[in-house]
């Protein structure tokens, strides 16, 4: 089986207020700051936004709901880094190399996001797992295989 490559998509903070946080960094960075959207899905409830530092994003994650688990994650560890948005060109291969390193995944079957759009482009389908933080150093990583 060929290596999987990766990148890091983003960075994700988790905050009670996403938009003061989001327009912090980008006045300290001089970075233009997303329009902030909502993601109401029954196990979701999130808001979220992000600043841009050149081709890199620092995105901001609230819980809308005040029980989800971002909400969970700030009562447990307070505001902070959250998880590691990393991108692989084979997410099985990537399963099974991060696997093999001790990583522990809570699902391995990927949650499909379908006609994604990010930055201009659609992607047909963007397939997501995610990695226990209790096996990464307390930082979740949702591993993502986008696909045109």
């Amino acid at each position: 089986m060929p290596e999987p490559e990766f990148s890091i998509q983003e960075i994700v903070v988790a905050t009670r207020d996403v938009a003061k946080a989001a327009a912090t960094y980008g006045e300290a960075l001089g970075a233009d700051v997303d329009q902030r959207v909502e993601y109401p899905q029954e196990g979701i409830g999130i808001e979220m936004t992000g600043v841009w530092v050149g081709d890199f994003r620092i995105a901001f994650v609230g819980d809308t709901t005040g029980k989800g688990h971002v909400a969970r994650s700030i009562e447990k560890r307070g505001e902070g880094l959250f998880e590691l948005c990393i991108q692989t060109n084979d997410l099985q291969a990537a399963i099974a190399k991060m696997k093999a390193a001790g990583l522990r995944f809570t699902s391995e079957e990927p949650h499909v996001l379908r006609d994604y759009e990010w930055r201009g482009d659609v992607y047909s389908e963007v397939r997501v797992v995610f990695v226990h933080p209790g096996s990464s150093t307390g930082v979740q990583i949702e591993l993502q295989e986008w696909v045109k």
